[in-house]
């Protein structure tokens, strides 16, 4: 049996045309991936970290201005932190319920 080149034609052109034709059903006979929602919040943390960290490699102005704010920050709320233990301990007891016990001082 001999195949022509005309016929070879025909019948790669048949198959790319039922290759076409079936396309736009493949999304719906293949199973879907999903990709989780975690892959994607871990990376853009990365990245954010990692575009910080090249900032303040970089940048030795914004380096210091950011060490700045976070040292005022870090006084600001230590502030707040004492200034809230102490009026636990003089005034009433905590809102669990639980019986506050005055600091032991050396003697």
């Amino acid at each position: 049996m001999k195949i022509n080149k005309r016929q070879i034609d025909r019948t790669v052109n048949r198959v790319l045309k039922n290759l076409i034709a079936v396309l736009p059903a493949v999304p719906y006979l293949t199973r879907r991936r999903r990709t989780p929602v975690a892959a994607y919040t871990l990376g853009s943390i990365g990245l954010a970290l990692s575009g910080i960290a090249a900032l303040m490699y970089l940048s030795p102005g914004t380096r210091s201005r950011a060490l700045g704010a976070a040292k005022g920050t870090y006084g600001k709320v230590n502030e707040r932190i004492i200034h809230r233990r102490e009026k636990r301990i003089e005034g009433a007891p905590p809102s669990n319920g639980e019986r506050v016990e005055p600091p032991i001082t050396a003697m």
